[in-house]
């Protein structure tokens, strides 16, 4: 668009008004935009305002070219370019939502606007000028602008580089550290909308220690104001992008106890379920979240899909949590069986086997046919065999039940023996240090239940099971062991036939320098007489 082509005048079917595209300033500019924003977004096809007349009438082509020119003569404010930018992306992103589901009409206004706006060169070049612009203006910037840039660019899912290797996301993210106060709980909400939507493309915004510790601490401050579905997703990409997991994941827990009714009442079955997954994921250690979640699902439980379920009895299980929320939804996991993946049901089965929750009514011969049916029609992976093997074990050994089919129980075998066996330092030292009290152990042993146990012993004719528990078998830094653990301490008791004794790492680790005082407790844990030897290696090896 040439400055003489700019000066032309576009009519409008009005017998009083001419939209002249040179005369428009940056204000009448950000109007449009955010009239057509809430027009598109709200979907009013037939119910215009003065302005939405004539935007509908101005053609869209010119809206975005006399747009783009005012961007290169650099006559927008900061706020301006903001409140531009926010308004250009929500119709964009209104347009890629409603497009889907709505017919074009010749000459429909959402159709023309798509048709232009989602090209990616039109797109590119109108957030790139703003970009620049935003940079050499950001000493007018405040935190209502710069949340508003924030949710802009990471909603499109594009983030110019502004040629000297900087990204112009991670300009934003100093510059809204820098300010740090001033942020109500709308600003907060749009850059955590932001981010999330960014979580899986650029990570490592997140990563940035002042940000992170930023968000973090506004979204404590902000709980109860947050919209639970922020709120919720906000936590998990937190807890998958393993940020300030104690700290943060422990205070935002004792805020939301502390205003329970206030919060979990409005949520919804995903946004608990999500909240539950996020604290198991990271496995942090709050069960009264937990004991508050459970009721609000439970009061829900009808509007739970398969994957809600899912995600909320899977969090129960991995952290060990007992609770009447397994009883109460296996009527709901009945109705789901029809729609669910395999994958949903062979979690959802792991977690009542975890738990130890007997349902017959539910784990039938229907249940038993549908995941035959499901294996069969899809591939079910590695992990949904292995889970569906460790329910098979608590059906037919521990509950003395009919289970799997003897042709899938043998895949499901195979791929739960398949995981590759890691043996840890730990380990080694439990090891020798057995060998040094006159105990030879047979390690990393394959029993028939498919369990692997870190070192079998014989004593006085008896065959005893150790597990070495390092962090990864308990929830935290508690001394509360996963579900996982769980189940594996209790299967290979009850099915292999064995005492199973668990060395935890913290009773290591307290004798650590100590070679005598390894070999007492692990003489003492296997009634084992007390004798005063000690390998000579093993104390020269201690003190190095």
């Amino acid at each position: 668009l040439t400055l003489s082509e700019a000066k032309t005048t576009t009519s409008v079917d009005s017998s009083t008004n001419t939209l002249h595209l040179f005369d428009m300033d940056p204000s009448d500019i950000v109007s449009m935009w955010n009239e057509l924003s809430i027009q598109i977004a709200e979907g009013e096809g037939n119910s215009w305002t003065e302005r939405a007349h004539n935007i509908n009438q101005l053609k869209c082509r010119d809206l975005i070219q006399v747009t783009t020119l005012k961007l290169k003569l650099s006559l927008f404010s900061m706020e301006q370019l903001s409140q531009t930018i926010f308004s250009i992306a929500l119709v964009a992103t209104s347009l890629l939502t409603r497009c889907r589901y709505r017919a074009s009409r010749d000459g429909d206004l959402e159709a023309s606007l798509r048709d232009l706006l989602l090209q990616r060169k039109t797109m590119e070049d109108i957030f790139n000028l703003v970009a620049h612009e935003t940079v050499d203006k950001l000493y007018q910037s405040d935190p209502h602008n710069l949340s508003n840039l924030a949710y802009a660019y990471a909603s499109i899912g594009f983030t110019p580089s502004l040629g000297d290797g900087q990204d112009f996301l991670e300009v934003i993210t100093a510059k809204v550290v820098e300010f740090n106060s001033g942020y109500n709980a709308d600003d907060i909400s749009l850059m955590l909308r932001a981010y999330v939507t960014t979580s899986n493309s650029n990570p490592n915004l997140l990563s940035l220690r002042p940000f992170g510790w930023f968000l973090a601490d506004h979204v404590v401050a902000f709980v109860d104001e947050l919209h639970p579905q922020v709120l919720s997703e906000s936590v998990w990409v937190f807890a998958v992008l393993g940020l300030y997991r104690k700290k943060l994941f422990k205070r935002l827990a004792d805020r939301i106890v502390g205003l329970a009714s206030d919060i979990l009442a409005r949520f919804t079955p995903g946004n608990l379920s999500i909240l539950a997954r996020a604290y198991a994921h990271c496995k942090c250690h709050h069960q009264e979240l937990f004991k508050l979640v459970a009721p609000a699902a439970i009061r829900l439980k009808d509007e739970f899909t398969s994957h809600h379920v899912t995600n909320l009895l899977w969090a129960f299980a991995a952290m060990g949590i007992e609770e009447q929320i397994f009883v109460s939804f296996a009527p709901i996991v009945m109705a789901l069986l029809d729609t669910a993946t395999i994958h949903h049901i062979s979690i959802i089965a792991w977690s009542y086997a975890v738990m130890n929750v007997d349902v017959p009514d539910l784990f039938n011969s229907y249940f038993v046919n549908q995941v035959m049916l499901k294996c069969e029609l899809t591939s079910a992976g590695q992990k949904s065999l292995s889970r569906l093997h460790q329910w098979n074990l608590w059906q037919t050994k521990e509950k003395m039940r009919p289970g799997l089919q003897s042709r899938l129980q043998n895949k499901c075998y195979s791929s739960f023996i398949y995981t590759e066996i890691h043996s840890s330092f730990l380990q080694s030292e439990v090891a020798l240090t057995l060998s040094s009290i006159g105990i030879v152990p047979e390690e990393e042993v394959l029993m028939d239940s498919g369990y692997s146990v870190d070192a079998l012993v014989t004593v006085d004719g008896k065959t005893i099971g150790i597990e070495v528990d390092g962090p990864s078998h308990f929830i935290g830094e508690s001394k509360s062991p996963l579900g996982s653990t769980i189940l594996k301490r209790r299967q290979v008791q009850s099915i292999d036939g064995i005492e199973l004794i668990s060395l935890t790492y913290w009773d290591w680790r307290k004798i650590k320098f100590s070679t005598a005082k390894k070999q007492k407790l692990l003489r003492d844990m296997l009634g084992l007489e007390d004798t005063t030897f000690v390998s000579d290696t093993l104390e020269a090896e201690a003190s190095i």
